[in-house]
């Protein structure tokens, strides 16, 4: 019998479309009681963020060189679920929760190898016209690709 975590997973893999990514828990990643920073958990769903827009073909470089708008995230939120140590390999599902007209929420689930979820990192977005910084509509191109990876409306 699986567990509610790995029923999750399975339900988030088999439903709709999404960006994975692994990496493994190294000594400049925890504290000193062994177990991650709480920062980090931050940390690493940024880098999980920088991935996907490249997967979807917005990377930060091309928002911040060529498009005329931002995505600062304007609300960021962790919940911890159980502790995760040094050498414990997760994989973070990121899928998209919520698409606005000007803004988006991502929703980052991380996952031990036994698929018990320990962890979940949710950011909003908004998109900024660069010059004004006020909100503006997320491109339709960029929206379109974000839909790919929406899981609840």
């Amino acid at each position: 019998m699986l567990s509610a975590q790995a029923e999750r997973l399975q339900k988030v893999e088999q439903e709709v479309t999404s960006f994975k990514t692994r990496r493994v828990i190294r000594l400049k990643d925890i504290d000193a009681a062994g177990v991650i920073f709480f920062v980090n958990y931050f940390v690493f769903a940024h880098d999980t963020y920088e991935l996907f827009l490249e997967e979807i073909g917005y990377s930060l470089r091309r928002i911040i060189e060529q498009e005329s708008f931002l995505l600062p995230i304007v609300h960021a939120k962790s919940d911890y679920h159980q502790m995760i140590k040094l050498e414990d390999e997760i994989t973070i599902v990121l899928n998209v929760n919520k698409i606005g007209r000007t803004s988006f929420t991502l929703v980052y689930d991380y996952f031990l190898e036994n698929q018990e979820l320990v962890g979940s990192v949710k950011t909003v977005h908004v998109c900024v016209d660069k010059t004004t910084l006020k909100k503006r509509p997320i491109p339709e191109e960029m929206r379109q690709a974000l839909e790919q990876y929406e899981k609840w409306s």
